[in-house]
């Protein structure tokens, strides 16, 4: 099957879109953060490790401590801090990958 001119035109000007993001993005992000590191990655996995296990750690002593009961509010604000802080990590090396896979920035030894 043949698409139209304008199928044909869309795809295209699509091609050329991304093309100028990917363009974009690395000037950008290439620029501000250089070629990354293994070791710097690597540090970023553990960082984020070691936010998701502090939670987790919180969150297992606060169960263990309030035998089903309810939480003090001071500690429950404590967890927050905490998940919020392990969620930005998250989210910032999902980041960091998202522009590996998309060839924004480059790793090396």
């Amino acid at each position: 099957m043949l698409s139209s001119p304008e199928e044909s035109e869309h795809r295209r000007l699509h091609h050329e879109l991304e093309q100028a993001i990917t363009t974009i993005n690395r000037d950008q992000i290439g620029t501000v953060t250089g070629t990354v590191t293994k070791d710097a990655f690597i540090n970023a996995v553990k960082m984020v490790a070691c936010l998701r296990a502090r939670y987790l750690l919180t969150v297992l002593r606060l169960g263990e401590k309030c035998h089903s009961e309810c939480i003090p509010t001071a500690a429950a604000l404590e967890l927050k801090q905490l998940r919020e802080a392990y969620t930005e990590a998250m989210e910032g090396f999902a980041a960091i990958e998202h522009a590996l896979h998309r060839g924004y920035v480059t790793l090396s030894e």
